[in-house]
């Protein structure tokens, strides 16, 4: 059994990362947003209709808002300009 010799074909995929980057826009942004905000709004209406306490429900909205107020606030801070 001998050695076999990789071609620049090979390399490239043993070098190369699996994962593509995501250019992140403002339009993707939103649609991120949105995709995540429609399903937890359903749940915080589901859960508000079984009365649950008043605490559980301002926590459940103040979570996500300082969330993704954080990661605007970093994104808006470290874009390319």
């Amino acid at each position: 059994m001998g050695k076999r010799i990789l071609k620049a074909k090979d390399e490239k995929m043993l070098t190369k990362g699996l994962k593509k980057d995501i250019k992140w826009t403002p339009k993707k942004l939103t649609l991120a947003g949105i995709g995540i905000l429609v399903p937890y709004t359903a749940i915080l209406v589901y859960v508000i209709s079984f009365r649950v306490p008043l605490g559980l429900i301002i926590v459940m909205i103040l979570v996500p808002l300082i969330f993704f107020g954080g990661f605007s606030v970093l994104y808006f801070l470290t874009k390319n300009i």
